[in-house]
Parts: structure tokens; sequence; C-alpha cells
């Protein structure tokens, strides 16, 4: 009995420290950055990512796919996760009460938090869906027409993906030693079956019927991991505030994330549809396969819900540890629902809003504690209509240049084209009327 006490006691004082949102972690509990490093890059092992890699293989040959992935995931994303997971290091705070910084506490709380826990929710919701699907054919269930058999299966895979989330940090990193290495052997696997059963000539000699326009391949890559700009500063703020830790923070998942795209465009090439269950049927992956990728989504899983949780917290003030557990399990049914309504039938769309809200929103956090902060988090109370106002400016620009014309790196031009507009509205507002939110370095000295 002593152990078991010992075990509870160590684990609700962990839970106090690491999984209340609204608590800084202090700088005496924070490792080096390899440990929450591959918590984070357990969001990466997904269906989803691989799905995706497999529809920019139905439009760009496996070179363009190579190039688009460096550029989109490689170059954006590692420097957009990077930046941002200063932020979390430095204050040692969530990415969802970051934002109360820049945006104040009531919209942080009313509409970035709602964007986050939305959006996360969503993603947890998709991969939840094909999971079930992939269990469905190797029970002879035809998900497509067998709605009752495949909700069941929805709401089961749900409360086991739940379970880490609720109890806290520690147990996530505990389960990403054991998924990691298993997703590791899965791509090992689904690399060798692909080129087995295409060749290496047919793969890079593969040509598509219609191609895709960079642009949007682009945007898809990045949406693939994009919502992890404002959620990377969740599990940054466990290491050292230092550039170095912050840097090396993504390495992890760019390097999972490259391998699951390049594996996916494979795998799709001379198979004609990028339905990843479809995809690992006609690869003939073995049933125990399915298993150890189950464990491997597991981790995407929990680092989704509990993303969302946090936000969710932010969003209702939690300031203990039992209520942030109460929330992330509420999430947890959220997405359930959300996966028996249908959500993967919006998988590209999905994708497309997160490449769409998610650069605009990072880009103002950073531009805000970097540039107009001098690295100083505060909680600001009130509304930011300059945030506002800037917000949904990167968000018509993003959707523009991505979807409605597609020219550029939308992605890119999105994230800086919106910190531009923000500090330039900012500075416009401190010398017009000056608020909470204006830096005192501004405020002129006679109005101060």
């Amino acid at each position: 009995m002593g152990f078991w006490k010992k075990l509870k006691d160590k684990l609700t004082t962990e839970s106090e420290t690491f999984d209340v949102p609204l608590n800084p972690v202090p700088i005496e509990k924070r490792s080096s950055w390899l440990g929450p490093a591959i918590v984070y890059a357990g969001v990466q092992f997904s269906f989803a990512v691989v799905m995706a890699g497999a529809g920019l293989g139905a439009g760009l040959t496996i070179m363009e796919v190579l190039w688009v992935t460096i550029i989109g995931l490689v170059i954006l994303s590692w420097i957009g996760d990077s930046v941002n997971a200063y932020l979390g290091a430095k204050t040692g705070l969530p990415g969802a009460v970051i934002a109360r910084q820049s945006f104040g506490d009531i919209q942080a709380r009313i509409i970035t938090s709602l964007i986050m826990v939305l959006l996360h929710t969503g993603w947890w919701a998709i991969n939840t869906s094909l999971v079930a699907n992939a269990f469905c054919t190797f029970l002879g269930i035809d998900y497509t027409k067998q709605f009752l058999p495949w909700a069941l299966l929805v709401i089961v895979l749900g409360i086991i993906f739940i379970i880490p989330a609720v109890l806290g940090y520690l147990s996530m990193k505990w389960m990403d030693y054991i998924a990691v290495p298993a997703g590791i052997f899965l791509f090992a696997m689904g690399a060798y079956l692909a080129i087995k059963s295409q060749g290496i000539a047919g793969i890079k000699e593969w040509s598509p019927a219609q191609r895709m326009p960079w642009s949007i391949a682009i945007s898809t890559v990045v949406g693939t991991c994009v919502c992890q700009w404002a959620m990377i500063s969740d599990y940054s703020r466990m290491h050292r505030p230092t550039w170095r830790d912050s840097l090396m923070m993504p390495s992890l998942l760019i390097i999972v994330g490259f391998i699951e795209i390049i594996l996916g465009a494979i795998m799709t090439v001379g198979i004609g549809t990028f339905d990843i269950v479809q995809l690992m049927i006609s690869l003939g992956y073995p049933f125990w396969a399915y298993l150890l990728l189950f464990i491997a989504q597991w981790t995407s899983q929990i680092v989704a819900v509990y993303s969302a949780g946090l936000s969710f917290g932010n969003m209702l003030n939690a300031r203990d540890a039992k209520t942030q557990k109460i929330l992330t399990l509420i999430i947890g049914v959220l997405g359930i629902l959300l996966g028996i309504a249908g959500i993967l039938e919006k998988f590209m769309d999905w994708l497309i809003a997160l490449s769409v809200v998610f650069p605009p929103l990072a880009s103002i956090m950073t531009v805000d504690f970097l540039f107009l902060r001098k690295e100083q988090w505060e909680d600001i109370r009130g509304w930011n209509k300059m945030a506002t106002l800037s917000l949904i400016i990167g968000i018509v620009i993003g959707y523009f240049s991505g979807y409605k014309y597609s020219f550029g790196i939308p992605p890119l031009q999105t994230y800086i084209l919106t910190g531009i507009v923000y500090y330039i509205t900012m500075k416009i507002k401190a010398t017009l009327s000056p608020d909470q939110f204006t830096p005192k370095h501004w405020i002129p000295r006679k109005v101060l």
C-alpha cells in the first residue's frame, strides 16, 4: 500500500505542476528538450498525415512531393514551431494562456481558445474515425454502410484514446516511449511493401493525370502540422527557456512527419486512392501491424485531446488539476460525437481550415511577445480589437492566396503579413489612443 500511495501522491503533485493551464511550469521542474519533444512528436504519428501524403501523391510526382514537403515541413513548419516553442519555454505557459497577452483575457478565452478547442478536437475526431475504419475492415464490417457497429467502434476507441490525456502529462510521456518505436517500425514496413508493390522505377516515373497546384500542395503539408504552431508551447513549457532547446524541440516531429508524407505519397502511386485503410489493405499489411499502428496513433490522439483540454481549461479559468481532467474528458466526448457525425468526410476542408486560421493566430502571439513586449508576459484584461482585426485580415489573406487564387506560399505570406498588420495597427493605436494593450515603452512620458 505504501508504494501505491507514494505513486498516487507523486502523480497528484506532478499533475498540479504540469496539467493546470494557468500555472506556469517552474524552472526547477523543467527538463532538456528531448523529453517534451518525444511527447510532442507523438501528435505526428497519425493516419491523417499519411493520408495527406497520399493525397499529394495523387496530384504530384514523387520528386515534387519531396520538394513540397521540404518547403512546407522542414523549412516553414520548423521555423514556425521553433519560434512558438520559445514563447512557451520563456513563459512556462500553454498557447491558449499566452494568447491572453496579445488578444486580452476575454478574447483569448472566448475566441482564441474556442478556435484551438474546435480545431484540435476536429483533428482528434478525424484520426479516431480513421482507426475505426481500419478495425472495421479487419472485422468484416463495411464502415461505409454499417453505421451502428462502426459508431460503436468510434466510441470504444475514443474512450481508450482519452484515458492517458485525462491522467496527465506524465502518462503521455511514458506512452510515447512505447508508441514511437512502434511507429518507426511501421514506417519501415510501409516503405518496404510500397517499393515491393510498385517497384522503384514505377515510383520514380509516376506522373498524375490531374495535377495539384504547388500553393495548395504546400498548404496541405503545412495544414498537417500548422495547428502545432499554437500548441507547441503546451509542451515546450516543460523544457529550459533557451533558443537552442526551442530549435531542437520540433526536430523529432519534423522527422516523423517527413517520413509519413513521403510514405503516403509512395503508397498511393498506382493504387488509385488516398483512403489510407484501402492503401494498407492493397499493400498487404498484416493484422498485427494494425495493432502497432493503433498504438502509434494513440500518441497523436492523446496530444491533440490534451491540448484541446488545456484550451478549454483556459476558457473556463481552470485552476486545479481535477477540474482540468474533467474538462479534458468533456473534450474527448465531443471528439467522439464529431467522429460519429462524419467529420472525416471533410478531411481536406479541415486541413484548409487549419492552414488558414493558425498562421495568423500564431503570428500575432509571436509578434506581440517578441517585438512588442520584449519577451515579457502579463495577463492583460479586456479585449484587444487590433488583434481581432489583424486575425480577420490574416484569415482573408490566407484564404484568397491559398485557395481562391492560389499564388505564392500561402501559410508563409499569411504569417508574415499578419504580423506586419498587427504591428502597424498597434503602433497606430498607441499614437491615437493608447490602452492597457499598448507596450509601456511606446507610451509618451507625458501620457504616463
